[in-house]
This record gives C-alpha cells, structure tokens and sequence, in this order.
C-alpha cells in the first residue's frame, strides 16, 4: 500500500501574497525613509571624496617639501648658511607635518648651532626631541643636547643624553649618549660620575669590539681622578 506524506504543501497563491505584501511594505518604507537614506549616501560620498583630495594634497605636500629640502641641502652643502638658514625657517613653518618638514627642523637646529645660535636652536629641535619612537627623534635629541652645552646649560643637556641612553633605540645611540654625558660629567669635575658611565658603555659592550680598549682607557683616567680626588 502506497504511503503519503502527511506534510501540506502552502497554496502558491499564498506564497504569492506574502512575496508581494512584503514589496509593497519595503516600497513604502523606502518612501518614507527617502530624504534620510538619500542624506546617509550624501554623507558617504562626502566622506569619501574628502578623504581621497587629503591623500592627494599630502601627496603633492610631500612632494613638493622634499624638492624644495633638497634645494636648500644644496645651498647648505655649498657653504651659504645665512641663506640655508632664511629659507628654513618659512620652509618649518610651511611644511612642519611633512616628513620633509621634520627633516627640515633638523637641519635648522644644526644650521642653527653652526651659526651660533645655540639658544635659537633648543626650541627648534625640541618638538622631535620629545619623541624618541621618531627615526629622527635620537638626532634631534643630540642636537638639543650640544645646544643646551653651547649655552652653558649642562644639567640640562647631561638630562637630554641620559633621555637617549635611556630610550634609544640603537646600541650605538645609547653609547653615544652615554659618551657624551661622561665628557660633560669630566668636564664638570665628576670624575665619579664620568667613571660609572664609561662601565655602564663598556658592561653593555662586547669583549671583542674592536673600540673596547678606547672607554677602558677613558675609565682608568676616571678612575684615577677619583683616586687622586679622595687623597
């Protein structure tokens, strides 16, 4: 005997009916929600087209900050600072946010220092100082730093290279800053304090580098001024 599903099948029409109820209730939704759906498009599209014109200003912004560095590196290069140094200040100014711009600000601050206008160049090369993340942070750190020498401002700048010994990325960053604040603490009379950075360089330093022996010298007469110091 023939067996029969007990399942029922829903009428087409009803199918039908309910296909076409809910068209009719998306059309008057749309009709009703017009003006807000058209505004949401509007927005989006604006949205887009401004985001497309910034990729395209900075674009031809960085464009044309590295074509007008690279003509000012050349009239440095060629030995007329005065003139460098008139051309980068607007050249800051205008193009601060760009990577140029950043480059820029640390060719002032050296301009600056071989000008001798080392208090001038503290403010410039500070704003890249602070962030040491910045390829171009641990530069423009040292430059702060021999700015703060030049203005006999040696706390300061013994801070500034202890910041980069700290923080630097590089090995040789950190020796180098750590060089540099040995050479202030010698020349403050803190032959002490010059020996305990010469051992900090050297404990970080292999066996086998070649430059070894140079800090192992320079920790000696450290430690022999101290000697002589506590007598």
């Amino acid at each position: 005997m023939a067996r029969y599903s007990t399942v029922r099948q829903r009428p087409a029409s009803l199918n039908e009916d309910t296909f076409v109820s809910g068209v009719l209730e998306a059309t008057v939704w749309t009709r009703r929600h017009a003006m807000l759906l058209g505004g949401a498009i509007l927005v989006i599209l604006v949205i887009a087209a401004a985001v497309l014109y910034m990729r395209h200003y900075r674009s031809v912004l960085q464009a044309r900050a590295g074509g007008e560095l690279n003509q000012i590196r050349q009239i440095a290069t060629a030995g007329n600072l005065p003139l460098a140094l008139r051309q980068l200040k607007p050249f800051v100014s205008t193009f601060g946010s760009t990577r140029a711009g950043k480059e820029g600000r640390v060719l002032l601050a050296q301009t600056l220092l071989d000008q001798g206008s080392a208090s001038d160049a503290v403010p410039v090369a500070q704003p890249l100082a602070s962030d040491l993340d910045d390829p171009l942070g641990v530069p423009a750190a040292f430059l702060l730093g021999a700015a703060y020498e030049a203005s006999g401002k040696h706390d300061q700048a013994e801070a500034t290279y202890l910041r980069v010994a700290d923080k630097g990325r590089f090995e040789y960053q950190r020796r180098d800053a750590l060089e540099a604040a040995a050479r202030l603490k010698f020349q403050d009379n803190d032959a002490a304090g010059a020996a305990a950075l010469y051992q900090r360089i050297l404990k970080g330093m292999p066996d086998t580098a070649s430059i070894r022996q140079v800090f192992e010298m320079r920790l000696a007469e450290a430690q022999a001024r101290t000697a002589a110091v506590r007598r």
